[in-house]
């Protein structure tokens, strides 16, 4: 393996000699004799020792929330929780988890192995997300500490392990592509960073296990592709030979599979229109109201800084910063890139990643429709730019540091270390205050999964175990039941349609006398009411969890 790599006078060669058993590094200036890596040091062990602490807070504050029902578990989670079960059965492998085919089954295939021990429940698809989580932890404090410092890395993983209703929504619920994803985000752009740096013993291992996590990304969420493509573009400078690149390009081939699969078996729309559909780039909206709905919801939202749903406007301000700041991350990117010394390159050139990844997956976000329309909904699409967040706060950090420095002497180095640290504070205390107003919205959140519990034991007592209703409420109903309880989607017009797997609605239309499951007051309810009325139909009523249930008297 070859790289392109710095020698004197800003000449490039590719068998520029190197230590034997290293992987050369992207170019840069020479490095200065004497030059070497820092061992671990108290300093050092100190910071690992409160990222240690501030981890297991934050695994410990999520545990409590899943074993308190919070969030409550929706269709989407269901939906992967009943994919997952289809895998344990081995009755079919899905490619996706939903039905417009553009998020990958990762989470399902994780899942698998603990629904088919525990059972059908919230914390079967639950614990391959809150384990993804303690995996993101670990290697966000690894990654950030080789770019950054060990103590702003520590940090990092305290803000990390706040957590606000939208984020602790992506971060612990195994509705796909979310938990996992960020994970594998980070681990990529590690990964990518110590090849750069010839830190693996094994590169040709190293390389081809980016590719086949390159893949397995690509595949599971679009969305991924900034960071991918950054983290490509990196690895592609640091290599030039062939060889390399065919152990990727193997690696990637195995991890998209699924997509070729996908592709083979005729699709009608491929992944990439698909997650355009879906994110609402299609309908038409101002360009004032989608970079409304990105600075002042959206971005506050997807960084843990605002309460469930909304963004008021103390916390919005916080926006149009981080939009400065992660401008200013990135110019000081470039710089530090053109002025590191071969070293410090793998460095300078993974902090670029981040910010470039953040950067071009905002743009990705700002021109769809979603933006404007449901940006508080629409910010999960926004969830892989947390590993990035540190580097837009690197510059305060750095700012701060200078009153602590002989920097501070000077009143401009002053006057930013202290707007500097007040901004550190204020994003602090709004993640302190958004993570407090989940833990005490917790109760009435947890309310739905008690209206589920009501549900089920209402239509065990009534005997009906083949059911139409809703798609959300036929996905929940079915997966806690373990398929016990068969559902079949109806829309607001009662036409059969939208079932998670066709054989659900075959066995409903089958069953001599299902049963209509429908939310009070709904849309599905009021038409089933007038259709009721006009065919003279009788049906027994039964309330329960907030829905009522009809079952016809034969």
């Amino acid at each position: 393996m070859s790289a392109v790599t710095a020698v004197p006078e800003g000449a490039l060669r590719d068998d520029y000699e190197r230590p034997a058993g290293r992987v050369p590094v992207l170019t840069g200036r020479a490095i200065p004799r004497g030059h070497r890596r820092p061992s671990d040091s108290p300093v050092r062990q100190a910071a690992a020792g409160w990222a240690v602490f501030f981890g297991l807070a934050g695994l410990g504050y999520r545990l409590a929330l899943v074993r308190g029902e919070v969030p409550p578990g929706d269709g989407a989670e269901a939906a992967a929780g009943l994919a997952a079960l289809r895998i344990a059965q081995g009755a079919e492998l899905p490619l996706f988890l939903d039905s417009a085919r553009f998020m990958g089954s990762l989470q399902a295939f994780l899942a698998a192995p603990f629904v088919r021990v525990l059972g059908t429940g919230w914390w079967s698809v639950r614990l391959p997300a809150l384990l993804c989580f303690a995996g993101f932890l670990l290697v966000a404090y690894m990654l950030l500490r080789r770019l950054y410092t060990p103590w702003f890395a520590a940090l990092s993983v305290g803000l990390f392990a706040l957590g606000s209703d939208r984020v602790i929504r992506d971060e612990v619920t195994g509705a796909g592509a979310y938990p996992e994803m960020l994970f594998a985000v980070a681990l990529l752009t590690l990964l990518t960073v110590r090849l750069a740096g010839g830190e693996l013993r094994l590169p040709g291992i190293g390389l081809f296990g980016w590719g086949v996590l390159a893949g397995l990304m690509v595949w599971t969420h679009l969305w991924v592709l900034p960071f991918v493509g950054a983290a490509a573009v990196m690895l592609l400078l640091s290599f030039r030979r062939a060889l390399v690149w065919l152990l990727v390009a193997a690696g990637t081939l195995i991890g998209v599979i699924p997509l070729i699969a996908y592709a083979v078996l005729g699709s009608p729309r491929n992944p990439l229109q698909l997650i355009v559909l879906a994110s609402g780039n299609l309908i038409e909206t101002p360009l004032t109201d989608r970079a409304a709905g990105t600075l002042f919801t959206a971005i506050p939202i997807s960084t843990g800084l605002c309460a469930p749903g909304e963004c008021v406007p103390w916390q919005a301000w916080w926006g149009p910063v981080y939009l400065a700041l992660l401008l200013i991350a990135l110019i000081a990117a470039i710089r530090g890139l053109g002025n590191a010394p071969a070293g410090a390159v793998p460095r300078q050139a993974g902090r670029l990643v981040l910010v470039v990844g953040a950067a071009v997956t905002l743009t990705g976000f700002l021109v769809t429709g979603g933006s404007a329309l449901i940006p508080e909904i629409s910010a999960k699409n926004l969830h892989y730019t947390l590993i990035a967040l540190p580097a837009v706060l690197w510059p305060l950090w750095r700012a701060a540091a200078h009153l602590w420095g002989r920097r501070a002497r000077t009143v401009p180095a002053a006057v930013a270390g202290l707007a500097g640290s007040g901004v550190l504070a204020a994003v602090l205390a709004l993640s302190v205050a958004a993570t407090a107003t989940l833990i005490l919205n917790g109760p009435g959140l947890a309310a739905s999964a008690d209206d589920d519990r009501e549900l089920v034991a209402a239509l065990d007592r009534v005997g009906a175990t083949r059911i139409y209703s809703d798609r959300d409420t036929c996905d929940r109903v079915t997966f806690i039941t373990g398929e016990r309880v068969i559902c079949a989607v109806i829309d607001a017009r009662l036409n059969q349609r939208g079932d998670r797997f066709p054989t659900y609605g075959a066995v409903v239309r089958a069953a001599p006398n299902p049963a209509y499951v429908l939310l009070a007051g709904s849309d599905v309810d009021t038409a089933f009411a007038a259709y009721v009325a006009d065919t003279l139909r009788i049906f027994d009523i039964t309330p329960a969890g907030g829905y009522l249930i009809y079952q016809e008297d034969v």
